[in-house]
């Protein structure tokens, strides 16, 4: 699978040693497009892929992939849940959930809350946002499911979240102070019959001194249980 990257666009060309053949539908958790702009020609393929993914299922080894801009993409490969092919009856659904945000450090004693806007973003899958107020020293549930998953029982699969924080200064203080930002990856494991918790704990950097600090608790947990 050829993930585009951000804005940026990358030509590839796929070279293997049989047929390679395009696949559409969700591959990992991440939609794959069928345009025309991407060719297949016995154990060739080529294509351009930018803010979207491409999809293909190779008969055979991989002899080569070539990027134009190696920096836009992201190549996954391996047995990938959700391809063609794939026994239904061998994949489970796993979802992962942000459950609650702890408070850890920050503000000045005339503040005594955090005004937060969360981004909860699985690499190669769906984001969710989160606004709450969260005052010092208190722990405030989210319960939100972030995106789910199909994934191999005989296997796993490795996906990262990145936290990203933005804590807004109170209306008092929109002329004194802008907002203040922190963001932090945290890696996981989707994996059938293994529920698990993940805490990540994300810095926020501070232009008035005072930074802080909060904890986001995930879960990842396999629905056909």
């Amino acid at each position: 699978m050829m993930e585009g990257l951000g804005a940026g666009k990358s030509d590839y060309t796929i070279q293997a040693t049989g047929d390679i053949e395009k696949v559409g539908g969700r591959l990992g958790g991440l939609p794959v497009t069928t345009g025309p702009g991407d060719q297949v020609s016995g154990s060739t393929a080529n294509g351009t892929v930018w803010g979207k993914s491409d999809g293909f299922r190779i008969y055979g080894g991989i002899k080569s992939i070539s990027l134009e801009n190696p920096d836009h993409v992201q190549v996954h490969t391996g047995a990938i849940a959700g391809g063609p092919d794939d026994d239904h009856g061998d994949l489970c659904e796993v979802v992962v959930r942000a459950e609650k945000v702890e408070f850890i450090s920050g503000q000045g004693p005339g503040e005594g809350a955090l005004e937060l806007e969360i981004e909860h973003d699985i690499r190669g899958g769906q984001s969710e946002h989160t606004s709450l107020r969260l005052p010092t020293g208190a722990t405030r549930n989210i319960g939100v499911a972030i995106d789910n998953f199909k994934v191999p029982r005989s296997g796993s699969e490795p996906k990262t979240i990145v936290t990203k924080i933005t804590e807004r200064e109170p209306p008092r203080d929109w002329f004194t102070g802008a907002p203040d930002e922190g963001s932090e990856p945290v890696d996981i494991t989707l994996a059938c019959d293994n529920p698990q918790q993940v805490t990540n704990t994300v810095p926020i950097d501070s232009d008035r001194g005072n930074p802080g600090k909060v904890k986001v608790y995930y879960t990842i947990d396999d629905l056909d249980d």
